[in-house]
């Protein structure tokens, strides 16, 4: 390895030398281009600058300020059409909700109206079973039991949150399936029970069940054995789903399980197929 010594001078060196390159870089000269063009206009009679390019950088920096505050001011100013449609939307989407709360109580009226005729009616015991077991298995009637209960819900918004940070359509379908896959007799979303005939879909920004906008936190309600429905939700296929929700989008995770639950019934049954049964023959058959 080689050192580079540096011999010390006799000589006394000027301090200001070793300022020239600093004050060099803090206070440079003039631009040459500038400096002569300056030197041409003062040799021919004329001042060394117009301040006509002053006038124009002022006259520039106001017109842009005029223009950054109309347009800010544009930007604060509510429009009055958009906020009279949203108005109107909000009205209408409270109407329909009221009028199907209303159906709903109505549906529930009559179901129990039809509850009391078939009581009052004599039916032998064979036939009024297979009622029973065809009306649960249709979702027409309210269903008891234990079960687990799994409540969901979308993360905190904050900076980090991206647009696939919430509860799908499809997660709850997979849950869903899950569910029914291990036993589950009747389940319900946010008191909408689930029948061979639901669909979970998405609308825009909101899960339909039903055609039945699902406000959250989602509840899913499900009534089977709740041992093997818990171990499902915990760790089976379904509760690896549910950790992935947890992990990669933040998903809020909550099972309880219950030891008496209520899921009610179907609030959109239609009968497809239906024959007047013969009522003289029911009577001569009765005992």
């Amino acid at each position: 390895m080689r050192f580079l010594r540096i011999r010390a001078s006799n000589t006394p060196r000027d301090p200001g030398a070793s300022m020239a390159l600093l004050e060099e870089v803090m206070d440079p000269p003039l631009d040459p281009g500038y400096t002569s063009w300056t030197a041409s206009r003062r040799a021919a009679g004329m001042p060394g600058s117009t301040g006509s390019r002053t006038v124009l950088l002022f006259v520039s920096m106001l017109v842009l300020g005029f223009l950054i505050s109309v347009a800010a001011q544009t930007l604060r100013t509510p429009d009055p059409a958009a906020a009279s449609t949203r108005d109107e939307l909000r009205t209408r989407i409270e109407a329909t909700s009221q009028r199907g709360d209303e159906y709903v109580e109505h549906i529930a009226t009559l179901r129990q109206e039809i509850s009391s005729l078939e009581a009052a009616q004599a039916q032998p015991a064979t036939e009024q079973v297979a009622g029973e077991q065809a009306a649960l298995q249709a979702g027409a009637t309210p269903v008891v039991g234990e079960g687990v209960v799994l409540t969901l819900n979308d993360p905190p918004l904050s900076a980090d949150s991206e647009e696939g940070d919430r509860v799908l359509a499809r997660d709850l379908q997979v849950i869903v399936n899950g569910l029914w896959a291990h036993g589950a007799e009747a389940i319900a979303i946010n008191e909408q029970r689930l029948t061979s005939t639901s669909t979970i879909r998405f609308a825009g920004e909101a899960i339909v069940v039903d055609l039945r906008g699902l406000a959250r936190p989602y509840v899913v309600q499900a009534i089977g054995p709740q041992e093997a429905l818990a171990a499902e939700l915990r760790s089976g296929a379904t509760g690896n789903y549910l950790g992935e929700l947890q992990s990669d989008f933040n998903i809020v995770v909550q099972l309880t399980p219950e030891d008496e639950l209520t899921v009610p019934a179907g609030s959109r049954l239609s009968t497809r197929i239906a024959t007047v049964p013969d009522t003289d023959a029911t009577t001569e058959d009765a005992p």
